[in-house]
């Protein structure tokens, strides 16, 4: 009795230590570390917003040539969509990991240097190494998530990796200015954000690790469990799906576009293990296949008014949030009185607020039937808020400044789990991958031309009607502008709502999802 019982517990040891990791714990070890694989590419990115004024003054640049630090990042990823996850899929995910955050490295590297020559044509061109890798590298990060949650927990894993690197961004608005008024040396804190990118790089190679351990140990879970190889259908459609809005969603500063694919693994397998499987691999992976993000040039006459209209808002919802937070620091000095130092503490609530949030709409945001209306409901905050950030003034820093932050961070939250995700429900399932590769299209272009137009205001009234400079005023022109950017916005997710509801309703029907 004895034997028999110490044979069954030595079959149970066998059994476990032959799990993959995605059975295990380590799942969500591996969800942590692809959320700081993005932590120092959202720190980095935001460092110039952090130092406008510290970057301006120092480098004698105007408002257009600091916002095309920004602009810089976004114009090659113009093109990027249109190669689809074609070159993941040749070198492979983990391979991919490594290349495009050693770019970002490299990249950041150039922008230190950048910094301590004070040179402005090694900053633009930092920036852009910089924007070439973070976007490809969100690719790789979103492929590979989609590997490990196949099958279920995808809007969970969404909703983490999108706010925990946002944090990295409020991070940044916290450290960069203290660490600026410490040490007066630009080029030094370009070099912090420089370690904070080492750092998610080496996270990034531990996540390389556990993905292959997994792998292998999935090869010999296989083999005693041949049951496991299929997988359901519904799930299988429904993982995909998701997969393209993690693809999508996980924009550290809110201009990432990635790709998803999830084909380097020879089979699925599911979380819940006692599921039942009536399709085959060859049928799943052609499903993953369909969903990448690959622009189709021929399926594009085959996207109705409801995808345009949508793409619209989501692009105008995006211009409205990233193009003001990359002037925020010096907005906040000029307009409600702060420091360098304070408005970078105060610039924290949206990210904070939104990394709060987001989760948490993003979970019940399936169960809402009326997304047609909330989509309206999002575009009217972003007109409150930016009505209340041109009309309040204070000659000191006060409290009251912090409420359109507050409503700043509802908005992307709103953005990131009702708009981005209603996508999928406006069109085919075969076009999912054509619709978000032309949806970064367009979100990348107003990212790259956003931020010249409000330079260019600013530029074009900072001289008062006496000849004086005047800050002040340029930034109130600026803040005109956001505020006719949401009134126009709003107007088009009305007539979203009014086209919906007088046709498909697709926007107004629960989503069905299993997981």
């Amino acid at each position: 009795m004895n034997q028999s019982n110490e044979e069954i517990s030595i079959i149970k040891q066998s059994y476990i230590t032959k799990q993959p990791f995605q059975k295990t714990w380590v799942l969500w070890l591996a969800l942590a570390l692809a959320c700081l694989l993005l932590f120092g590419d959202a720190y980095a990115f935001d460092n110039p917003m952090a130092l406008q004024s510290t970057i301006q003054s120092q480098m004698g640049l105007n408002n257009v040539q600091f916002n095309m630090l920004y602009s810089i990042y976004s114009a090659p990823n113009i093109i990027l969509p249109f190669f689809g996850g074609i070159l993941i899929d040749k070198i492979g995910v983990r391979v991919s990991i490594f290349i495009f955050s050693t770019i970002l490295i490299f990249g950041q590297g150039i922008v230190v240097i950048g910094g301590y020559t004070l040179s402005y044509g090694t900053l633009l061109a930092g920036r852009c190494i910089f924007g070439i890798g973070s976007e490809s590298l969100n690719a790789a990060q979103a492929a590979i998530m989609s590997k490990w949650f196949e099958g279920g927990m995808v809007s969970l894993a969404l909703g983490l990796c999108l706010s925990i690197p946002k944090l990295g961004s409020a991070m940044n608005s916290f450290v960069s200015p203290i660490i600026q008024a410490n040490h007066n040396e630009l080029g030094f804190t370009f070099l912090v954000g420089l370690f904070i990118v080492l750092f998610s790089w080496g996270c990034g190679l531990l996540l390389i690790y556990l993905d292959k351990k997994n792998e292998d140990l999935m090869k010999e879970y296989m083999k005693i469990n041949p049951q496991i190889i299929a997988t359901v259908k519904e799930k299988s459609e429904s993982s995909d799906t998701l997969s393209q809005e993690l693809s999508l969603q996980l924009r550290t500063n809110g201009n990432h576009n990635q790709s998803v694919d999830s084909s380097d693994y020879s089979e699925s397998f599911l979380q819940d293990e006692d599921e039942d499987d009536n399709d085959d691999e060859e049928e799943q992976n052609h499903n993953v296949h369909d969903a990448k993000e690959e622009i189709k040039l021929s399926d594009l006459k085959n996207l109705d008014g409801s995808y345009w209209i949508l793409s619209s808002i989501i692009m105008l919802s995006e211009a409205l949030f990233v193009p003001f937070l990359d002037n925020g620091n010096a907005f906040f000095q000029v307009k409600f009185g702060f420091s360098q130092q304070s408005a970078g503490v105060l610039l924290t609530i949206p990210y904070v607020f939104a990394a709060l949030v987001t989760p948490i709409i993003g979970i019940y945001s399936d169960k809402i039937r009326q997304r047609s209306l909330l989509i309206v409901l999002t575009t009217v905050i972003f007109i409150v808020t930016h009505l209340c950030l041109l009309l309040i003034h204070c000659d000191s820093a006060c409290g009251v400044s912090a409420l359109p932050l507050l409503s700043l961070g509802l908005c992307y939250s709103f953005y990131s789990a009702i708009l981005i995700p209603s996508i999928p429900l406006v069109v085919k399932p075969q076009m999912i991958g054509t619709a978000f590769g032309l949806l970064g299209v367009m979100q990348n272009t107003a990212l790259a031309l956003f931020p010249l137009i409000t330079g260019s205001i600013y530029n074009g009234h900072v001289i008062n009607e006496y000849g004086q400079l005047d800050p002040f005023e340029g930034y109130v022109y600026q803040s005109y502008f956001f505020v006719g950017v949401s009134f126009f916005n709003c107007i088009i997710a009305i007539s979203l709502y009014i086209f919906d509801k007088n046709g498909s309703q697709k926007l107004s029907k629960l989503r069905n999802k299993k997981l």
